[in-house]
């Protein structure tokens, strides 16, 4: 039998956790030490082979794709189709809540309704896209912040404050705009180019609330990696943007857009992958999806009409249950605006939770280092003939 003793420390490097975590799951009963040593400083013996387990148990297998696993307080995506924001679940709180207050839960847990201090901002060039300008306002934010190099929790969250109201403000400076208030409100100011309904700030305030954070989504790994190397709460956020741009991740709405409206004018599609339909986590429906269709049934009968045919045909097709890009494709469509909304709506929440995992990561050591399986050219010679 194997009878390899590890320290407390090096069990934690295994299970990629602090050392207090390795301890909290000793006091739950989760693990079980090999050996304790008579002085509290020298900690605990664990066998590795029970870590090494415990470690493999940890990991959920996707479809063949790379997985991490790391602690975390933020949120909790579970395949049975629930997403919690410590511990409150998102369905329920986003719909309770302004962003704002779920932005400040995200962070530390608590709601607050403090006033959100914003940043001054010169007239963005009207050339650049949606992400470029989520990103442009991130740096205005960044070269205005006297205390910018601050990697406190205090300052992580003020830099926050400031670079989402920034990206908001800017989505409406770019077409002239100045609309103030809620970041909901100055969105709908930025993206509407007719006369929405009533309800759209109110519904796009939900829909920043479901899309604050998703675990260790590609963007968010981004975001811990560059917190991980002590990057301040700019850089974080840049970094998060930069992989949230892709068509599958943060611009992935953008296509189900376009299917929906093909579904508008004439007609349900009978082959090929439908966008806005499977997620790799949740087993059926995402719940997002869920809240944001029933909103779209409150918002335009026809929309959710053509919404609701869609889903039953991919059903019957398929099996797959329909996702968040869905139901923001659906929700931007019901309010009568352009096809950019929902990678706006979803960049500038999610700049909450990578502030939230931002702050995490700190006090943990460089750790982001996976190792790569080289099948390059074999070594060449660098001698002449003998």
């Amino acid at each position: 039998m194997d009878r390899e003793l590890i320290t407390t420390a090096q069990a934690a490097d295994l299970l990629g956790v602090r050392v207090a975590t390795v301890y909290s799951y000793v006091s739950r009963g989760v693990l079980q030490p090999a050996e304790t040593h008579r002085s509290r400083h020298a900690g605990s013996m664990f066998l590795r082979q029970d870590i090494v387990a415990m470690a493999d148990s940890r990991r959920r297998v996707r479809r063949g794709r790379f997985e991490l696993t790391i602690d975390t307080a933020v949120s909790s995506v579970e395949p049975s189709g629930v997403l919690l924001y410590r511990g409150h679940d998102v369905a329920e709180l986003a719909t309770r809540e302004s962003f704002e207050a779920v932005a400040e839960i995200v962070w530390d847990g608590q709601a607050d309704d403090r006033e959100w201090a914003g940043c001054p901002l010169t007239n963005p060039d009207p050339r650049l896209t949606s992400r470029d300008l989520v990103l442009w306002a991130i740096s205005q934010a960044a070269i205005s912040d006297p205390d910018r190099e601050s990697l406190s929790p205090k300052h992580f969250r003020s830099a926050g404050r400031r670079s989402i109201l920034a990206a908001a403000t800017a989505v409406g400076l770019s077409r002239g705009s100045s609309a103030q208030g809620r970041v909901a409100d100055r969105v709908l100011a930025g993206v509407a180019t007719g006369s929405p309904p009533d309800d759209a700030a109110d519904a796009i305030d939900v829909a920043l609330g479901l899309l604050a954070d998703h675990e260790l989504a590609t963007s968010t790994l981004a975001a811990r990696a560059a917190a991980s190397t002590g990057a301040d709460p700019y850089a974080v956020m840049t970094a998060g943007v930069a992989a949230l741009g892709g068509v599958r991740h943060g611009g992935a709405s953008g296509a189900a857009y376009d299917l929906l409206s093909a579904a508008v004018e004439g007609g349900l599609p009978t082959d090929g992958p439908m966008p806005g339909f499977g997620h790799t986590v949740y087993a059926d429906t995402d719940p997002r999806a869920t809240v944001l269709l029933d909103l779209v049934t409150d918002l335009d009968d026809e929309i959710a009409a053509v919404t609701e045919d869609l889903v039953l045909h991919e059903r019957r097709r398929t099996g797959l249950a329909p996702n968040v890009d869905l139901g923001l494709a659906a929700l931007t469509l019901a309010c009568g605006l352009p096809r950019h909304t929902g990678e706006i709506v979803f960049t500038i929440a999610r700049l909450a939770g990578f502030v939230a995992h931002g702050i995490e990561e700190q006090g943990h050591p460089l750790r982001f280092r996976p190792r790569a399986t080289y099948t390059g050219e074999p070594p060449r010679s660098t001698s002449g003939p003998v």
